[in-house]
C-alpha cells in the first residue's frame, strides 16, 4: 500500500528538493521551475512540491475511499449476520404457515386455501430436492423461479393450471416480502402462457335422465339439487334445511363462493320434481344438512366426493375427460362434471324463454355490475323459470301434472298474500292476478 505520497522538502546548498516512498522505496527529485531553473525559494518549493506530488494524492485517496468501502460492506455484513442472529429470516419450510398468519393475505375461503397449500407445498418439495442448500426464503433467485416454472411448463399442467400456479407463489411472496426480507419478487416477470377458457359441456335431456335415474341414496338428490337449481357442487352438497322452505317452494342460499365478497343470499324456486324428492326425506331425518352424508363427505374428502360424481357419469356412459387428455402422460381436461348440471340449468332456463335476468338472479352472478340488473326480479318469474324444466328423474311426479301445478300455484298465491303490505298492495295484487290468471 502506498505511504508518504505527500512527500517532504529539504534543501541542499541553495537548491530544494522532493523526496517520498512507495512501498518502502525512497525516491527524490530535484525541484525547477517552468523554464528548468533550480528553485530556491521555500514558497516556490511547496507549490513545485504540490504539483509533482498531486497524481500519488489522488491514487492515495482512491485506495483510501476502497479501503472505507471495503470496511463499510463488511460492517453491513456484520450487520445483517446479528440482525439474522437476533431474527432469522424465514425459511421455505415456514414460509406456509407465515403467510396463513399475515394480516396482509387476502381473505380467501378454506376451500381455495387448501388448493394454495398444495400448490405452494409442491414448490417446497421442489426446493428441498433440487436445492437443498437454499433453505431461506429469501434464497429463491429469479433463475430458481424460471427453472421451477420450467418443470411445470413440460405439459405437466393446463395453460390455466400453470397460470395460476405461478400467482399463488407470486401471492405468497409479495405478502412475505417485509417479513422475509425480501428485495424483490422473483415470480412476477416470469411470462403467463396464453389461456383459451373451456367450460365443462352441459348435458342434454337424455343424458340428464340416465344419470338421475340411476342414481341412489343421497347421490340422486345431490344431483336432483344440481339439475333443479343450478347451484354449485359445495352449495348443494352442504345445503341446510334451514335454508329450504318446502311450503314456500322455495330455497334461499348465500353462494360458497361470493359468501365473503357479497354476503347475498339467491333465492332459488324449488322446483315440483325436487319438492318431492325433498318431501321423502322423512321429517325426524331433517337435522342440519339435507345431505348428511354428502356433507361429511364434501368438507373432509371434497376431491373424492368429485371423483365419486365423475364415475357415476361414466357408469352411465358418460366422456367425462376431453378427447385427446389423458394420453400419453398428457394430463385429463375434464369436460363433464357435476358443474355441468349448472350449465345445463342455465341452458334449459333459456330455452324455455326465461328472460336472461331471471336466470342470472337464480344462478347468482357473481359480477356486481350484473347483480344491479336483476335486483327487481321477482319470485313469481323465477318460479315460472324453474317450473319449465323437464322431468329427469322418473321415479318422481313430472313438472306438468295438474295436482302439482295447481299446489304450486297455490303456494306463490299464499306467499304474495303474505309479503303484502299497504305500500305495496297494487304491485302484490297485479302479481296475485297473474298468478291466479
Amino acid at each position: 500500500m502506498a505511504k508518504h505520497r505527500t512527500g517532504h522538502l529539504f534543501r541542499r546548498a541553495k537548491n530544494f528538493y522532493v523526496r517520498w516512498s512507495i512501498e518502502g522505496k525512497v525516491f527524490s527529485k530535484a525541484l525547477r521551475d517552468d523554464r528548468g531553473n533550480p528553485i530556491s525559494t521555500r514558497r516556490e518549493a511547496e507549490e513545485a512540491r504540490a504539483k509533482l506530488m498531486a497524481p500519488f494524492a489522488v491514487a492515495d485517496e482512491a485506495a483510501a475511499l476502497e479501503s472505507v468501502a471495503a470496511k463499510l460492506e463488511g460492517r453491513k455484513a456484520e450487520l445483517v449476520r446479528l440482525e439474522d442472529e437476533l431474527n432469522p429470516p424465514i425459511t421455505i419450510a415456514e414460509a406456509w404457515a407465515e403467510f396463513l398468519a399475515s394480516p396482509s393475505r387476502p381473505d380467501t375461503g378454506p376451500q381455495t386455501l387448501e388448493i394454495y397449500d398444495y400448490q405452494f407445498a409442491k414448490f417446497a418439495a421442489w426446493m428441498k430436492e433440487v436445492h437443498p442448500e437454499r433453505v431461506a426464503f429469501r434464497d429463491v433467485t429469479k433463475n430458481i423461479a424460471e427453472a421451477y416454472a420450467t418443470t411445470l411448463n413440460h405439459g405437466e399442467l393446463t395453460p390455466n393450471t400453470y397460470n395460476k400456479h405461478l400467482n399463488v407463489l407470486t401471492m405468497v411472496f409479495r405478502v412475505l416480502r417485509h417479513k422475509a426480507k425480501l428485495t424483490g419478487n422473483p415470480w412476477e416477470e416470469i411470462p403467463r402462457k396464453r389461456h383459451v377458457a373451456r367450460s365443462r359441456r352441459e348435458l342434454t335431456v337424455e343424458e340428464l335422465k340416465n344419470v338421475c335415474q340411476n342414481a341412489t341414496g343421497e347421490l340422486r338428490i345431490l344431483l336432483g339439487l344440481g339439475v333443479y337449481t343450478g347451484l354449485r357442487m359445495g352449495d348443494c352438497a352442504t345445503l341446510r334445511w334451514g335454508e329450504v322452505d318446502l311450503q314456500r317452494a322455495v330455497i334461499r342460499r348465500i353462494p360458497n363462493k361470493t359468501a365473503r365478497r357479497n354476503p347475498k343470499p339467491v333465492l332459488v324456486p324449488i322446483h315440483p320434481v325436487l319438492r318431492e324428492m325433498l318431501k321423502e326425506i322423512p321429517v325426524e331425518q331433517r337435522n342440519e344438512y339435507v345431505l348428511p352424508q354428502t356433507a361429511e363427505a364434501y368438507l373432509k374428502h371434497r376431491r373424492q366426493l368429485v371423483q365419486t360424481v365423475q364415475d357415476h357419469f361414466s357408469k352411465c356412459g358418460i366422456r367425462v375427460h376431453r378427447p385427446g387428455t389423458g394420453e400419453d402422460g398428457k394430463r385429463a381436461v375434464v369436460e363433464v362434471g357435476f358443474h355441468s348440471l349448472r350449465h345445463t340449468f342455465v341452458s334449459l332456463c333459456r330455452e324455455s324463454n326465461a328472460p336472461l335476468a331471471v336466470v342470472e338472479s337464480i344462478v347468482g352472478h357473481s359480477n356486481p355490475a350484473m347483480t344491479r340488473h336483476y335486483t327487481h326480479v321477482g319470485e313469481l318469474a323465477a318460479g315460472k323459470a324453474v317450473a319449465a324444466l323437464p322431468a329427469v328423474i322418473g321415479d318422481s311426479q313430472p313438472a306438468g301434472n295438474a295436482d302439482n301445478d295447481g299446489g304450486a300455484v297455490l303456494l306463490k298465491a299464499r306467499a304474495i298474500a303474505e309479503s303484502m303490505t299497504a305500500k305495496n298492495w297494487k304491485t302484490k295484487r297485479a302479481e296475485l292476478l297473474a298468478v291466479l290468471t
